[in-house]
């Protein structure tokens, strides 16, 4: 992924800064029998629906399949502890903790969501060429 050219859809954000591997977003497709893969800034679009509280991307529902496989996704490249499965299940449960817990990871991931946003702004405008010089910064999860 860190020769190409594609731009994250999500993010506006190079897929070849990525400092992680992109997501492959499986999207239906017109009259295809495949559906079509788009490489996105996974992290982004977590951070994204927590957020926002909107399950979709590219204005389709997420199905469950797709849930998990982002939140896989989210583990594997060790992004931190936000899963949309849980953020779902704290949801469903209705208790005032589960709502308290809820509010919480998503008050967190806006935050989290706004930094990505100043680090990815920063490394498009000094244009670095190199996804291996860059890291996170410490930063609470």
């Amino acid at each position: 992924w860190t020769s190409l050219p594609d731009i994250c859809s999500i993010s506006g954000f190079p897929v070849r800064l990525l400092p992680y591997p992109p997501f492959k977003l499986h999207l239906p497709t017109e009259g295809a029998r495949k559906s079509a893969v788009r490489l996105i800034d996974g992290s982004f679009l977590v951070l994204t629906v927590l957020s926002s509280w909107r399950f979709e991307a590219f204005g389709v529902p997420l199905s469950m399949s797709e849930i998990e496989a982002l939140d896989t996704y989210m583990k594997r490249c060790k992004l931190g502890p936000y899963r949309l499965s849980r953020a779902l299940e704290l949801a469903n449960l209705g208790t005032v903790a589960s709502r308290q817990e809820l509010e919480a990871l998503r008050s967190r991931a806006a935050r989290r969501l706004d930094v990505l946003r100043h680090v990815q702004q920063v490394r498009v405008e000094r244009g670095e060429p190199e996804a291996d010089e860059w890291s996170m910064p410490n930063m609470p999860m």
